[in-house]
């Protein structure tokens, strides 16, 4: 494996993760009470893929993968 598929896979594992647990978050909205800690946990989620996706855009575009 060459250090761009490691890369590659890299990203595409973390990508993976982050979307799992943004949608687990927002099926618990959905299925039980909601306070504020469940609001405030999708959103740090949501941030953190965003931020990931744009970490990785630039990254790409860097070394022009």
């Amino acid at each position: 494996m060459t250090q761009k598929e490691i890369l590659l896979a890299y990203f595409y594992n973390n990508r993976c993760r982050l979307e799992e647990e943004v949608k687990q978050l927002q099926s618990n909205l959905r299925f039980r009470k909601v306070d504020i800690t469940d609001c405030l946990e999708l959103i740090c989620a949501i941030q953190r893929l965003e931020t990931f996706k744009e970490v990785s855009r630039h990254v790409m575009a860097i070394l022009k993968i």
